[in-house]
């Protein structure tokens, strides 16, 4: 499991990802944060999305500092 996978295994990935992201939460995301694909063999995100994540993490961030 590479450390971008690490990292975000501590949001609420079920709702985070379709929320913020705009990723949908399927089996195929599952594996993917337990670090495996669908042949159990090593998986990972794209670059694309590993973009869409980081954003959606910015967005988040922008949203929290407004409640304060």
């Amino acid at each position: 499991m590479d450390e971008f996978t690490k990292k975000i295994k501590y949001l609420k990935c079920r709702s985070f990802f379709p929320d913020y992201c705009g990723i949908p939460y399927t089996s195929g995301i599952m594996r993917k944060l337990a670090g495996k694909n669908a042949n159990g063999n090593p998986g990972h995100f794209s670059a694309e999305q590993k973009k869409k994540i980081i954003a959606g993490v910015e967005h988040l961030l922008d949203e929290l500092k407004l409640c304060t």
